[in-house]
């Protein structure tokens, strides 16, 4: 059996949503293709904070962009982007998704920083104006605690609203896509497979990949990332399908290394399941160790989930010929326990306990009474360097300086047992490597030329280098090349 369509797209999260939007708004007929079944559609869109990023000056955000990237995005594309970043807000408005003003860039010692501006989606009906919210200070965290507005769910449900209304738009959920078709070098369709049968869907305009990344290919993480193991937290169906798709048919690949990193916990379940979580250690105080209980970098970074602290976890020992800080330990005390949950839980696959008190007697989190049995338990090679190290980290709480830098309101002694111990590993949302595009969000063969019919949109290779450069900059990003996307495929012969 065969379906026939305008424009194929691989990948129901907030790139497949905007590539199919914007091509069904032109009148194209579009096919979604969903690994996922719609009563789990877990995207990492779904499973993310919902935020998405904007701009306010085109050249200034490309600056920003550029520098962000490392060098490993040519500027054209980053261009391209911050055209879309100046009016994002108002796309998002067309499509049905309200906004408000909720934090900037992450790095103001980085040029155009200040035309860098993120946006939180809000429910159906909610007044801005009723919401209590204070701007971080440059580069901090977004969002004070709880989440007062919008959130992935939020974007979520707004995205599939969207895409429901559309009467051009038909989605496949629990549908397989497993190799591009070609037709005289052309891209034209896509062989899925569903319920055990496989189908062609062939494409007149082309095939949009937007398939996510590969975090849970535990043999690409290997492959390609800095260090090992490390652990995601995103869409379970991301394990790079469409990278490995867009290979066979000559594509090139772009910052496979590259990801949205973190601290992260990853633990066991008494079911078998292995789980990857986001973890909070505001408020303050707190501390991370290495496996021989050693302090190593700021601590503040990760606090305010700056995604540049996980860099410092995959430092490499020549000497010892190991990864001294993969894991390390994050340790703290009764204040921060009962302050709020340690992390928000897993979207759909793990809701944590509001009191942790679930978590601690799972052993993913170690109490005890003194700060080294707390290490012992959870795992640390050497709890007596880590008590060691606490104590000499109060003492720097009491003369208001740090050994690593961390600003003066994060010095909180760790003092009010009992103490807790959590392992942590390099991790994160996503991985942003993938198929090479350009500006016009073309897949390219390594001789840089476009593959005909092949479009790239999101963390499937997105155009995200060394630094990720906001809070929400992987949604502004799929917003802004799932569009290119579409408007490029219906724009060619």
């Amino acid at each position: 059996m065969t379906h026939e369509y305008d424009l194929a797209i691989v990948g129901f999260g907030a790139a497949g949503a905007a590539a199919a939007l914007t091509a069904a708004r032109r009148g194209a007929k579009v096919l979604l293709i969903e690994k996922q079944p719609a009563d789990a559609h877990y995207s990492s869109t779904r499973m993310s904070g919902g935020l998405f990023m904007g701009a306010d000056d085109v050249e200034e955000a490309t600056r920003y962009l550029d520098a962000c990237s490392g060098g490993m995005i040519p500027i054209d594309v980053s261009r391209a982007w911050a055209e879309r970043a100046v009016s994002v807000e108002r796309w998002a408005q067309e499509m049905g998704i309200s906004s408000m003003h909720a934090a900037g860039g992450w790095y103001p010692k980085l040029p155009g920083f200040e035309s860098i501006k993120v946006y939180a989606p809000l429910p159906k009906g909610a007044d801005p104006s009723a919401i209590e919210y204070e701007l971080p200070a440059p580069g901090e965290l977004a969002f004070k605690w709880p989440v007062p507005f919008g959130n992935g769910q939020t974007l979520h449900d707004l995205l599939v609203e969207a895409v429901e209304a559309e009467a051009d738009i038909t989605c496949i959920f629990e549908c397989e896509a497993q190799r591009l078709i070609q037709d005289g070098g052309r891209v034209s369709g896509v062989l899925c497979k569903r319920n055990g049968d496989e189908f062609e869907v062939r494409a007149s305009r082309g095939v949009v990949l937007a398939s996510g990344g590969f975090e849970q290919n535990q043999e690409m993480i290997l492959n390609y990332l800095k260090a090992y193991p490390i652990y995601f937290y995103g869409a379970t169906s991301n394990t790079g399908d469409g990278i490995k798709m867009a290979q066979a048919v000559g594509a090139d690949l772009w910052h496979m290394n590259q990801m949205i990193g973190r601290a992260v916990g990853h633990f066991k379940h008494p079911d078998g399941r292995e789980m990857t979580f986001n973890v909070s250690l505001n408020p303050p105080g707190y501390v991370i160790v290495d496996k021989y209980g050693r302090r190593f970098a700021n601590e503040y970074l990760q606090a305010v989930s700056k995604p540049n602290f996980y860099y410092e976890m995959l430092h490499y020992d020549a000497d010892l010929l190991e990864h001294p800080r993969i894991p390390s330990y994050w340790i703290f005390d009764k204040r921060r326990i009962e302050a709020r949950p340690v992390s928000g839980g897993s979207y759909g696959h793990y809701a944590w306990s509001p009191d942790n008190r679930a978590e601690i007697d799972l052993g993913w989190i170690a109490e005890a009474d003194t700060v080294e049995e707390a290490a012992r338990l959870a795992g640390c090679p050497d709890p007596e360097a880590a008590a060691r190290t606490v104590a000499q980290y109060n003492q720097g709480c009491a003369e208001g300086v740090d050994a690593h830098g961390r600003p003066e309101s994060s010095l909180v002694p760790l003092e009010e047992g009992p103490f807790y111990c959590v392992p942590v590993y390099p991790g994160g949302a996503t991985t942003n490597g993938g198929p090479r595009r350009d500006a016009k969000a073309r897949i390219l063969t390594p001789h840089g030329e476009p593959i005909p019919g092949l479009f790239g949109a999101g963390e499937l290779g997105g155009a995200i280098g060394i630094l990720y450069p906001s809070p929400g900059a992987n949604l502004g990003e799929a917003f802004a090349f799932g569009a290119i996307a579409a408007e490029t495929a219906l724009s060619q012969n």
